[in-house]
């Protein structure tokens, strides 16, 4: 029996498992024994239920166990637990690789899990801990059953909670602990990525253009992962499909597709350049507005994008710097380009005109304060230690070159503190003193000046509003009533603590205000289309999917790429759509209708074939490197229902329409997928469903979102 307890079971830890078997395991042993099959694997469970006397590996931690370690163990951060188990009765030879396991969840999807280590625990003869190691495409299941086999016998299974506690998918934990506390618990759901605070991993520098010989040449699969969005894109899609803090994956989009960079403007999609400006959206998404405006305007993605990376005044008594920055953060990133009223409604002026919230010379004056700011130091190739890197991944900082910066008065805008103008004087001691003195200061006042602009933006009248109703627009409805806006707006103002721009605070008020929650939504300006990317993950999460993550990604090909959505490439700073986009002969918006016209109808129709109906109903199939898993998806707990079509297509309307189906669209489907026969009926079964999904997917009532 060649099996061993891996390195880090120290004793302080094996000190732990037999207290905890001192009192979890006594009176459980005998009644496993009986209930298994002779020679079959008995696993040890609590004695008065069939919860698993379980451990994170590295931490000691019991259950939940969230799918990534909060302590990494190895550049593998996916979690290992530890269980026990009686009865491993291994012939002369054998190893871990005598073992398999798996974990089933409550829509009985099962997960295969690598064992890593076995080995005895010391002073209980006749135990062993077993090392499991979480599957990938594991994310918030709740409680699982866990198994495991050898010789071709299965051990009793025990329950353990991968996620939170408590059986089902998210919404059944939603329910139960109700919406503000799952709000809550979101907001104090750790990223994934704990050094860089976010879910999206730090990258490596890599050099703008890959050097010649003697260094290695750069292959295929060093292009994709330095020299593309490919990793990003990846993540992006697994972090939504399976992580826990969906919360924050879904703010930070909406945050991402409004304060916008585009990776192919970025060394034609750099990795490396883009990643830190991904990271700065996450890491601020439940933060301070104000904070996130500051680190924005400062990442050098965001610096090349819209040109305030190396940003001159060119000449200081005719001061022209490139005005790029200036014009979006106002227009696009802070205030708008109209006043508001609190409301979100234009103020308008005696001839019933809309009143700019900025002009040219505003632009102008903001863009001086734009000036000096550049990259910071470069860094060490890490492949080999000696080639300087352009750095990308650190905040810019003002440059040495003291000609960039203007250093004469400027004038801003008002603020909700200042009924005039915020004024930034002239900088009184940038020169008449020795050089390096001259650049200090001069250094000094580019922050200083920078952090007045940003003040000025966030302290703004407007941003509230605008920001409430630009986020309520990606998160709820394209017409939200202005009350709906004010009530956001009262939020941003102050969180209740005298605190203003608390993400935390303005994500609670859209989504707890009345017109988010309650009863169907029968107004019919009520709603919003369903983007490509959010029609996506919507029908992937709700039929448990499972895979690579590789969706979005351009290589081999991207399935939002062709129902007009680049995931982190939008044409343009205004994103992927128009935030103002009009349905053409109301007075309604409707912005996700900018990525619809009839070619495009039919490729998100071609979309649900290939995802449903195509490859033998089997998902997206494997292609290639890039795609090594494909995508599968869970049906069961729909073909179960298939013989009855009409339970069917009701609990089709609960689970993706919210109940909104009309009863001639419920009846039509019924009647087509009754119609469908075969004389096998796990076969009839299957083409009933698949159908079902895709007649629904494809339909109007379901793609508007209400």
């Amino acid at each position: 029996m060649t099996i061993s307890l891996p390195p880090f079971a120290s004793k302080a830890s094996l000190r732990l498992i037999q207290f905890a078997f001192l009192i979890a395991i006594c009176g459980s042993l005998n009644t496993l024994r009986a209930a298994n099959p002779a020679n079959a694997p008995v696993l040890i469970s609590e004695s008065t239920s069939t919860r698993a006397i379980a451990f994170e590996s590295v931490t000691m931690k019991p259950e939940p166990f969230q799918p990534t370690a909060s302590v990494s163990f190895s550049t593998d951060t996916r979690t290992r637990i530890a269980i026990f188990a009686t009865g491993l009765d291994l012939l002369a030879g054998e190893g871990t690789s005598s073992f398999t396991a798996d974990a089933e969840d409550s829509t009985r999807t099962r997960y295969p899990l690598t064992i890593e280590a076995v080995g005895p625990v010391p002073g209980f003869p006749g135990i062993s801990m077993i090392i499991l190691r979480l599957n990938d495409s594991m994310g918030d299941l709740g409680d699982v059953l866990l198994r495991l086999n050898l010789h071709g016998n299965s051990s009793n299974r025990v329950r353990t909670a991968i996620g939170h506690l408590g059986g089902g998918p998210d919404f059944q934990h939603l329910r139960t602990i109700g919406m503000q506390a799952y709000i809550d618990e979101q907001f104090n759901m750790p990223p994934l990525f704990g050094s860089v605070s976010s879910n999206y991993p730090a990258t490596a520098l890599y050099p703008q253009f890959y050097p010649g010989l003697p260094t290695p040449p750069c292959d295929a699969i060093c292009s994709r992962d330095n020299y593309s969005l490919y990793p990003l894109q990846k993540q992006f899609m697994t972090n939504a499909l399976t992580q826990n803090d969906q919360l924050r994956q879904r703010v930070a989009f909406a945050l991402h597709k409004l304060i916008v960079v585009g990776g192919v403007q970025l060394n034609s999609n750099e990795t490396s350049w883009f990643a830190p400006y991904l990271q700065t959206i996450d890491r601020n998404a439940f933060g301070n507005f104000r904070n996130l405006l500051f680190e924005v305007s400062l990442n050098p993605g965001m610096g090349e994008y819209l040109n305030m990376r190396g940003n001159s005044v060119v000449n200081r008594a005719n001061p022209t710097p490139n005005e790029n920055y200036a014009r979006e953060i106002m227009q696009l990133f802070s205030i708008g380009v109209d006043v508001l009223n609190q409301d979100g409604t234009p103020v308008l002026d005696a001839q019933g005109n809309r009143l700019p919230s900025y002009d040219q010379t505003t632009i102008s004056n903001l863009a001086r304060v734009f000036t000096g700011w550049d990259l910071d130091v470069q860094k060490p190739w890490v492949l080999d230690n000696t080639i300087n890197v352009t750095n990308y991944l650190d905040p810019m900082v003002p440059n040495g070159n003291i000609n960039r910066y203007d250093i004469a008065q400027k004038t801003l805008l008002t603020d909700i503190n200042n009924s005039s103008a915020v004024v930034i004087p002239a900088c009184t001691n940038c020169t008449g003193g020795i050089a390096a003195t001259n650049l200090a200061n001069t250094k000094a006042y580019a922050i200083a000046s920078l952090n007045t602009a940003i003040n000025n933006l966030f302290n703004h009248s407007n941003t509230g509003p605008y920001i409430c109703g630009q986020l309520i627009h990606q998160l709820v409805t394209s017409n939200p009533s202005p009350n709906y806006v004010g009530r956001c707006s009262a939020a941003f103002a102050d969180n209740g603590s005298g605190v203003r721009g608390d993400m935390k605070a303005v994500i609670t008020a859209i989504l707890l205000d009345p017109e988010a929650r309650g009863d169907v939504k029968n107004d019919p300006t009520y709603g919003h289309l369903r983007e490509p990317v959010l029609l996506m993950t919507h029908l992937l999460r709700t039929f448990n999917a499972t895979g690579d993550g590789v969706l979005v990604t351009n290589s081999p090909n991207s399935y939002s790429n062709d129902m007009g959505q680049n995931v982190f490439n939008p044409p343009t700073v205004f994103s992927y759509f128009p935030a103002d986009f009009a349905l053409a002969g109301t007075n309604l918006f409707g912005p996700e209708y900018g990525l619809l016209d009839t070619s495009l109808t039919y490729k998100r129709a071609n979309f649900m074939n290939t995802l449903f109906l195509a490859n033998g109903g089997n998902g997206i199939p494997v292609n290639g490197t890039n795609r090594p898993t494909g995508t599968q998806l869970n049906l069961s707990a729909y073909t179960a229902l298939a013989g009855t079509p009409q339970q069917l297509v009701d609990l089709l309307n609960t689970r993706l329409m919210h109940g909104t189906m009309s009863p001639a669209v419920s009846a039509n489907i019924v009647q087509t997928i009754t119609a469908i026969t075969n004389a096998t009926p796990a076969t009839q079964d299957m083409q009933r469903t698949q159908t079902a999904i895709y007649l629904v997917a494809t339909s109007a009532q379901y793609q508007v979102e209400r």
